[in-house]
């Protein structure tokens, strides 16, 4: 099996004064256009500060340059998939977030690695508009955020 090319950004991040370290290691700045859509609650408040143009829904007609979407199943990441991914910018960012452990931990349905997005739901919708996996972070003790570019 071929393994995706993928890093742990645990400590990178843009040197962005102003932004919480969660926004740095997700890779946020200050004049970013960002939508973070189905997120758990409370994790906004962890994101503060953050940019100044932060929403919980997405418009349509508007394209984000980050996009970070929670999913705990694979039935979310089916309906609020694509319109995330349509809803990002050239150049700009995709994080989807799932619970660690997996299926084993009885958390998901959705297996516990970033290599199931080659094979599985995920790699329906990222790799038929050319996403690809990059990189990955641990947002706290139950999510992990997978960063995909365009390939």
């Amino acid at each position: 099996m071929r393994h995706l090319e993928t890093r742990s950004l645990s400590a990178m991040g843009p040197d962005s004064p102003g932004l919480s370290a969660l926004a740095k290691k997700l890779r946020l700045a200050p004049d970013h256009h960002v939508a973070v859509i189905n997120a758990p609650a409370g994790y906004l408040d962890r994101l503060i500060p953050a940019p100044a143009d932060l929403f919980t829904a997405l418009n349509e007609s508007t394209l984000y340059d980050v996009v970070q979407l929670f999913v705990s199943n694979a039935e979310e990441l089916r309906a609020l998939g694509a319109p995330a991914i349509k809803a990002v910018k050239p150049g700009g960012l995709l994080w989807i977030c799932y619970p660690k452990g997996g299926v084993t931990s009885g958390a998901t349905d959705l297996p516990a690695t970033p290599w199931w997005t080659k094979r599985d739901v995920l790699g329906e919708f990222t790799g038929e508009i050319g996403y690809k996996p990059v990189a990955f972070v641990k947002i706290d003790e139950t999510w992990t955020a997978l960063r995909f570019k365009k390939a």
